[in-house]
């Protein structure tokens, strides 16, 4: 810590504040510690003893100059600046009369991409789960869809004219629920996006292990479970083959669906900075896709496309 260009204190954070407790600078039980070092080294905080000017020490009430003084000589008599100073004289000691520095200095050893994506992927959890309406919402919201696309399509016959129409239509429904469960991925990197610059610049990190960190904690709590509960809700009721192969299957379709969804919005997330362009810019999108989509249902040869369907529905 540097104050009025002196010296204060240098050495353990652990030692930082009964350093200063003892020097008469009390940092109170709710106060911040980090809000206390800043006021002390502005002067804005006066020691809790009363010191005379006999012992070389201040009275609370003297300007700044002489309480960073005083602090300063506080610090340089106190047992953790002799430490440091017999640590940084042997370090300068043992490298005299060496021609390469790099042969005496300690080098930081660098993160490996595991350790990188293991802690920013910690911090996400931390985050997702601080806002824990948006998890029950995504969760209780694919439970009522299941439970409403399953009653609408309650037991729906096998047969081939109607039976099958009405399966494509509960397909198509439940591609349409997945795709627009996933809009809450739109602004998984607009609101962080100056932090993720911030920490990129400095090194903390690297974009692919941003991108990683949030591709793992969006798709397992936001993507994954809702999609089990919606496959499971909605397949059984619906009627589709009661077989554990097909109905991996479907689940493995819904999965697809919501990631590639994802995905996109992932991609305009990332391309836009405002979240009120990341919506429109989806919603064309969207409306370009469902429309091409609707265009192949409503063509006359519909049957030949819909038989790709019939070994899960009949």
């Amino acid at each position: 810590m540097v104050a009025a260009g002196r010296c204060i204190y240098h050495g353990p954070a652990i030692d930082v504040l009964p350093f200063f407790a003892s020097v008469g600078f009390t940092c109170e039980e709710h106060d911040n510690p980090a809000d206390f070092l800043l006021d002390v080294s502005q002067g804005d905080y006066q020691p809790n003893l009363t010191l005379t000017n006999d012992t070389n020490e201040i009275n609370p009430t003297i300007e700044q100059d002489q309480l960073v003084h005083y602090l300063n000589n506080a610090y340089e008599k106190s047992s953790i600046y002799s430490k440091i100073k017999q640590e940084a004289d042997d370090i300068s000691s043992s490298s005299k009369g060496s021609f390469s520095v790099s042969t005496n200095r300690t080098e930081v050893r660098k993160k490996s991409r595991l350790f990188e994506i293991l802690y920013v992927s910690q911090r996400t959890f931390r985050n997702a789960f601080r806002n824990p309406a948006l998890v029950g919402m995504q969760t209780g919201i694919s439970i009522f869809l299941g439970v409403l696309i399953g009653l609408i399509y309650l037991n729906t016959d096998r047969s081939i004219d109607i039976g099958l129409k009405n399966r494509i239509g509960a397909i198509f429904f439940i591609v349409t629920n997945q795709v627009f469960g996933s809009l809450s991925a739109l602004d998984l990197f607009i609101k962080e996006r100056p932090l993720f610059q911030h920490e990129n610049v400095s090194g903390y990190y690297h974009v692919s292990t941003y991108f990683m960190s949030k591709l793992l904690c969006d798709v397992i709590p936001l993507r994954t479970i809702p999609s089990i509960l919606f496959s499971v809700t909605a397949y059984f009721m619906i009627g589709f083959q009661r077989t554990v192969v097909k109905y991996f299957i479907f689940f493995f379709g819904i999965f697809c669906t919501t990631i590639c969804a994802s995905s996109l919005c992932f991609f305009v997330s990332a391309s836009v900075r405002v979240f009120g362009k990341t919506s429109i810019s989806f919603k064309i999108l969207l409306f370009v896709l469902f429309f091409v989509s609707y265009c192949q249902f409503s063509r006359s040869d519909v049957l030949c496309i819909d038989l790709d369907f019939q070994w899960i529905s009949c």
